[in-house]
């Protein structure tokens, strides 16, 4: 079952390279993966320089994106007034398209790293808002009342019930806040970048260099995957009594 994946991305991979090699499309519509993997080879130190920019902006930004959302989500699940506060607010933030407010960011905060940072963490904090603030309101009632019945603190009741009830769903909104990431760096880049996958695929793009341009979608592809295996791994490690029952 496991090989399913790896299968059919092979096949997809022979039927691509038969048709970019004997079909009608023209190399610099569609080039074969062998040329993008060659190219990949040729271009490694520029695709591993903008590698390293891209991944600093997603963790930097990611990071920053949790913190904002688990600070919302506390008060909003603690408190219904700040819920009915914040929440359209958090909402509305939503409804504004990331690459809109982008120059806006750059005018702000100039051209270096922290634009996209900013934008990585817009992308991010949203999904980790929502899933930690309905973890954290969704306990069981009744076990709240039993430890306050045996005069547990708030805190306590934070640590020992409503945290890891929260942590699932917690790890839910890390799994879409990290593929959000890298969207969220790629699309800062385009607004004003020297540097990262992100602007390697502008210039390739502006230069018709489709083989430089798949190998840097190839790299955030495998970027992005990579991350998202981690997020998962951590939770499997941290929350093995989640995924038993999954796993059985």
């Amino acid at each position: 079952q496991r090989l399913l994946p790896f299968a059919f991305i092979g096949a997809v991979l022979l039927i691509w390279e038969a048709a970019a090699r004997w079909g009608s499309v023209p190399a610099y519509i569609l080039p074969a993966p062998t040329d993008i993997a060659a190219r990949l080879v040729e271009s490694w130190a520029i695709l591993w320089d903008a590698l390293l920019v891209t991944t600093a902006e997603i963790l930097i930004g990611f990071v920053l994106g949790v913190a904002l959302g688990v600070g919302l989500a506390i008060p909003i699940a603690y408190s219904t007034t700040v819920r009915n506060t914040l929440y359209p607010l958090i909402v509305a933030s939503q409804a504004v398209p990331k690459i809109a407010i982008a120059p806006l960011l750059v005018l702000w905060l100039g051209f270096d790293i922290w634009p996209k940072v900013a934008v990585t963490a817009l992308m991010v904090f949203f999904p980790v808002t929502v899933t930690t603030a309905e973890g954290l309101s969704s306990v069981d009632r009744n076990l709240i009342d039993l430890l306050r019945s045996v005069s547990a603190t708030q805190t306590q009741i934070f640590l020992r019930i409503r945290v890891p009830h929260a942590l699932p769903h917690i790890f839910s909104g890390l799994k879409v806040g990290i593929t959000l990431a890298v969207v969220g760096a790629v699309v800062g880049e385009w607004m004003g970048a020297d540097s990262g996958l992100g602007y390697l695929l502008t210039y390739a793009n502006t230069m018709l260099d489709s083989t430089l341009l798949f190998a840097a979608l190839f790299l955030l592809v495998a970027l992005g995957v990579l991350l998202f295996v981690l997020v998962d791994v951590a939770e499997r490690l941290l929350l093995p009594w989640h995924h038993g029952g999954q796993d059985a």
